[in-house]
Parts: structure tokens; sequence; C-alpha cells
């Protein structure tokens, strides 16, 4: 548990950048969001040292929720409707 309290804004960049990456080397908006969400989590760190790894984590997990669907609503005008099922 410790290690949650160890966690600063240039991890949560570092792992945003991470997941812009991977929306490069795989093109869906999901990671895409992910990495929006770590960023947005460095920030608060930022401004926010003294925030605990724990609520960090909270944060992240809220934001990754957030994002992940508003870039499903944005695929699914984007693909022309309902979302596609496989056969």
């Amino acid at each position: 548990m410790e290690m949650f309290y160890i966690l600063n804004h240039w991890h949560w960049w570092a792992l945003g950048a991470l997941f812009v990456l991977g929306e490069l080397i795989t093109p869906c908006v999901y990671f895409v969001a992910i990495g929006i969400a770590a960023v947005l989590v460095g920030l608060v760190t930022r401004f926010m040292p003294e925030m605990a790894g724990v609520w960090q984590l909270g944060l992240f997990i809220g934001l990754t929720l957030i994002n992940t669907g508003i870039a499903r609503s944005i695929r699914n005008k984007r693909s022309g409707g309902a979302p596609r099922q496989k056969a």
C-alpha cells in the first residue's frame, strides 16, 4: 500500500505519454482517452502534491470512465449510429 504514496506528476505524465503512443500503434480512441485522464491527474497532482496516491488512483479511474464514455459516443457518431455487433 505504501507504493501509492510515492506517485508524483511525472509518473502520471509518463503514463499518459505511453497511452498516447499506444494510440499511434493501435488506432482506436480508447488509449487516447486513458492518456488524457492520466495527464489530467498529473496536472492535479502537480498543483496538489500532498494528494494521497489512493485518491490519485480514484481520480484516474473516474476520469478514465468519463473519457471512455465520451470517446465511445464520439466513435459511435462517426461510425453512423449504433455500435457494430459481432456476427
